[in-house]
């Protein structure tokens, strides 16, 4: 009997001490293969991430390259001074501004936009009408080339020049719904 209740004992104190330990480590088992499993999702989420910011780089320089601001004016008072060039009698010889009415940017479209073209005549060198043609297309805000027109000048001043009559019509694009809904 002795021996009997010396196993029992001896069963049940390790039981009491065993068992909880044995719940302790499971439980601890389970936590470490958690740790391991986000470990490896760690290495997946961060090349993900790096991918990621790779790619909002790239359209971040796409918006700040590629894409033109639509204002909310015209404004082509300040297209006509940013376009102006000096006549100098050498590489410019003339130079008109016209501004025409407003309309819609496209005609019968669902869009607010609207446009309002302004047509640039000027005699001038070849490379001076290349100039103005890039400071439109360098400009911040959307500006469209709705035609361009070059005929060479002939005239006998101008002989020794390469001098040409242009006519550049261009398109201020603008949106003043965003101004009207204020």
């Amino acid at each position: 009997m002795a021996i009997f209740w010396l196993v029992l004992v001896v069963g049940v104190g390790g039981l009491l001490l065993v068992w909880p330990a044995y719940r302790a480590a499971a439980g601890l088992d389970r936590q470490a293969a958690a740790l391991r499993a986000k470990g490896e999702n760690y290495d997946l989420q961060a090349r993900r991430i790096a991918s990621l910011t790779i790619e909002l780089d790239e359209i971040r320089h796409r918006v700040k390259t590629g894409l033109k601001v639509i204002p909310e004016s015209s404004d082509i008072a300040g297209l006509m001074q940013t376009l102006s060039m000096p006549v100098d009698g050498v590489f410019v010889h003339d130079q008109m501004f016209q501004a025409g009415d407003v309309r819609e940017a496209v005609p019968g479209g669902e869009l607010s936009a609207r446009v309002q073209p302004l047509t640039v005549e000027m005699v001038a060198r070849f490379d001076t009408i290349f100039t103005l043609l890039r400071t439109a297309e360098s400009m911040p805000r959307l500006l469209r080339v709705a035609s361009i027109s070059i005929v060479a000048d002939r005239r006998q001043e101008y002989e020794d020049l390469a001098v040409a009559k242009v006519s550049i019509i261009l398109e201020a694009v603008f949106d003043s719904s965003s101004r009207e809904a204020r």
